[in-house]
């Protein structure tokens, strides 16, 4: 869920998702700690993920870039915390190798944080990708959440034509709306002595590379008897 007024959300608090997105992955950890009698787990909870290969966050900033205009859902600053993907591998392993794990009651034991603790606002976001890739910063305009649902509709209905789920929805617009999704990674550093290396906005200039796509090598055909 979104984090508090005034701080970081950090592992005991309770769990309050405000989109189905968010209600799955709560479902997936009561789903382990059902089974925490018999099987060992852990859970590891990233903010934004952002790197090589990325095809939404990163993506979604490039285009407000060009366009010049960033798309804000409400009105206020939004924040938000971020891991690099390299990082998040980091922290998957430790908590694999050394982390606690979850109980069969409640509690939050076995829960670990990923976030780099800032609040990065949406502008400040745009304007480290325009930076880097020669723009001029996009002009941050609020959309009243009305406007923000209806083009949510929009997107939805264009996306059942072709076939292809769209990444913005309804439900994103849930997670949108609300002013602040940031967390830390204190538990993680000091059970696992984790810290962030790649910290908003090192490994931005590589994570906007395009992939390159592997060219395959065509197999000669056999001669036939």
């Amino acid at each position: 869920g979104p984090s508090p007024p005034g701080r970081p959300r950090r592992e005991d608090d309770p769990p309050a998702p405000v989109s189905a997105y968010g209600r799955s992955k709560l479902a997936g950890e009561e789903a382990l700690r059902a089974v925490a009698g018999a099987v060992s787990g852990t859970v590891v909870r990233p903010p934004i993920v952002y790197g090589p290969g990325d095809t939404d966050f990163l993506p979604a900033l490039l285009a407000a870039v060009r366009r010049g205009v960033l798309p804000v859902c409400g009105f206020g600053p939004r924040r938000y915390s971020l891991i690099h993907v390299d990082d998040l591998c980091r922290l998957l392993l430790a908590a694999a190798d050394r982390g606690a794990t979850v109980g069969p009651g409640g509690g939050s034991r076995g829960i670990y944080h990923a976030g780099d603790g800032a609040g990065h606002r949406a502008e400040d976001l745009a304007a480290a990708v325009a930076a880097v890739t020669g723009h001029r910063p996009p002009a941050a305009v609020p959309l009243p959440l009305p406007v923000a649902y209806a083009a949510a509709r929009c997107a939805e209905a264009a996306a059942r034509i072709r076939g292809r789920p769209s990444v913005f929805c309804r439900d994103k617009v849930r997670e949108l709306a609300r002013p602040a999704w940031v967390c830390g990674h204190e538990r993680a550093a000091r059970d696992l002595g984790f810290t962030p290396e790649a910290v908003w906005p090192a490994g931005l200039a590589e994570a906007l590379r395009p992939v390159p796509v592997p060219v395959s090598t065509p197999v000669p055909e056999r001669n036939q008897p």
